[in-house]
This record gives C-alpha cells, sequence and structure tokens, in this order.
C-alpha cells in the first residue's frame, strides 16, 4: 500500500529488483495517494496497481484486497521503508514455504546503522527494539505461537489468507491475523536470514503520540487489553528513564519526542486502547518516514 512517498521508495524498487529468485512472480501494490510522480516510479516494477482514495484507507480492508488480486501462491508482504539486506532475501522468505516446510514465515527486522542515508534522523528508542518495550504484546504473544507475526516482512501461503484474512484490523492487522493463524493450526517459523532494515522518524511528539495510540487502538480491535496496571508498571520502568538520561547527556537524543518517549508511550497506548473511536490518519502521518504502513507490496510465486 503506497501513499505518496519519498526517495526510500526507489530504493526499495531498486532492491526489489535485484533480488535472485527462479520462481515467477508479480509485484502487486495498492496505492492510496492524490500525485501521479509515485505511480510514475511503480509502473516499471509493479505488475499491477490498485488505486483507491485515500479517505477510503483501511488496513485490514486493504491488505485483504491487495491479497485477493494476487493472482499466485505465494505471497510476501513487505513495507516500503523495509530495505532487503541481500539479494538472497526474497528466497530465503519463501523457500520454508515451497519445501512444505511452514505455512507462514517471519523475517529479521533490524533497525538501520547511524547516518544510513536511506533513515535520516531515524527514531533513537527503536534500536534493538526499544520502541515496543511495553506489556500489551507479552500475554499475547505467549497465547499465539511466540512469534511476533508482522507485514513488515512476511511471507505466507495464499490458502492461509483465504482462512484467515487481515479484516476487522484496522490496525494492528497482522496480529488479528497471527490470532487466526494460530488457533488454524498453520505453522509459523521465524527465519533471521530473510533479513530487511527498518525504521522511522517521529521528529515531535504529536507524531510519536498518534503511532503508539493506533496501536493501542489496533490491540483494542484484535481483543487485547492494556489495564490500568500495566500503564502504571510501564511508566514506572526506572531502568529505561535512567536509560534516557543517559542519552540526553551523551547528546543521542535529537527531539523531544525521543526525551519524553518512556512517558508519551504508556499513555499513548492506554488512550488508544480505550478512548479512540479509529486510527488517527492526520497529515502528520503522511509525511515521508513516519507511516509504517505505506505500503503493501505483494510478491507472488507459483
Amino acid at each position: 500500500m503506497v501513499r505518496d512517498s519519498g526517495p526510500i521508495l526507489d530504493e526499495f524498487l531498486r532492491r526489489l529488483d535485484k533480488q535472485k529468485v527462479d520462481l515467477p512472480h508479480e509485484l502487486v501494490v495498492l496505492y492510496y495517494g492524490k500525485g501521479k510522480d509515485t505511480l510514475k516510479r511503480l509502473q516499471p516494477y509493479a505488475s499491477k496497481i490498485i488505486q483507491i482514495t485515500p479517505g477510503k484507507f483501511d488496513l485490514g480492508i486493504c491488505r485483504d484486497l491487495v491479497c485477493k488480486n494476487a493472482s499466485r501462491k505465494y505471497i510476501v508482504t513487505v513495507s516500503v521503508d523495509a530495505l532487503p539486506v541481500n539479494n538472497s532475501w526474497l528466497q530465503e522468505l519463501v523457500t520454508p514455504l515451497i519445501s512444505g516446510k511452514a505455512d507462514i514465515v517471519q523475517g529479521e527486522i533490524q533497525c538501520p546503522k547511524e547516518n544510513d542515508p536511506n533513515y535520516p534522523n531515524f527514531f533513537y528508542w527503536e534500536h534493538d527494539y526499544g520502541f515496543f518495550y511495553t506489556s500489551e504484546e507479552k500475554s499475547f504473544s505467549k497465547n499465539y505461537g511466540d512469534i511476533g507475526l508482522s507485514c513488515v516482512n512476511m511471507a505466507f501461503l495464499k490458502e492461509v489468507w483465504k482462512n484467515c484474512k487481515f479484516k476487522d484490523a484496522s490496525y494492528c492487522e497482522d496480529k488479528i491475523f497471527q490470532k487466526r493463524v494460530f488457533a488454524s493450526g498453520y505453522t509459523s517459523i521465524f527465519n533471521r536470514k530473510a533479513l530487511v532494515i527498518h525504521a522511522h522518524s517521529y521528529p515531535t511528539i504529536k507524531a510519536v503520540f498518534k503511532r503508539v495510540s493506533n496501536e493501542g487502538f489496533g490491540w483494542k480491535q484484535v481483543g487485547e487489553k492494556y489495564s490500568i496496571f500495566l500503564l502504571i508498571k510501564d511508566l514506572l520502568r526506572f531502568d529505561l528513564h535512567t536509560l534516557a538520561l543517559k542519552a540526553l547527556l551523551e547528546n543521542k537524543l535529537k527531539y523531544r519526542s525521543e526525551i519524553l518517549f518512556f512517558f508519551i508511550r504508556p499513555v499513548a497506548l492506554y488512550w488508544g486502547n480505550h478512548f479512540t473511536k479509529s486510527i488517527y490518519l492526520s497529515p502528520v502521518f503522511q509525511d515521508d518516514n513516519t507511516f509504517a504502513f505505506r505500503l503493501l507490496a505483494l510478491y507472488n510465486f507459483k
């Protein structure tokens, strides 16, 4: 799923084009932007481009729409801001499906190195998965397979999608998919060799608050409650506040959103989980490198 995107789109498409894989495939993209420039950049690479108006965007519905338009047996989902680190990424992701070892393959996602030109000023606390330090996912992961499925870098059989789908989730749609996958008895594996780098920039408190509030709303749709007890527990992580103070003194934090992050995230998560009626899709969230799900690219294999 693509909204109007920046230079990282071109790098993403170049890296996809260099993948070494023997099987025939197609690239299916859903575009929900307004400009013609992004469409022109997509056309040389995409087999199918589905267009909708921005106002009709819904993560679960849109992912299902693109999967429905995929004509082959194996499906790969990857975000436009997730860059494969080598030319064998795609083969690594689909091989366990082709061999029958798994029904779903979750690839590795890592933070880029400092000064990576593709991720200027990315959010400091995305290092080592620090962005997701709160407690909302722990019981879910334990109950549903201990693999955190993410559409940022994932492959599955089209048959799996037909039986599980992403519907009923405007955000965290990969978690509702995981819940259904587990209940249906499908096999999920994690493949570290299928590696992408991935990060975002949240330069304002408003941007990071809305991003995390969306997570809270998504978890509510999945059926997971972020309680007041978990809120207080996560707010009182003095080890992380100490870490933030140290990073501040070492001049590693660029924005107030990074300085205050360990206060912002629990509050925003609770707010989204209990009070919001829909996800935030404000202009703040539609700038380059601030939206986690601007693109759903589907590679489809026979």
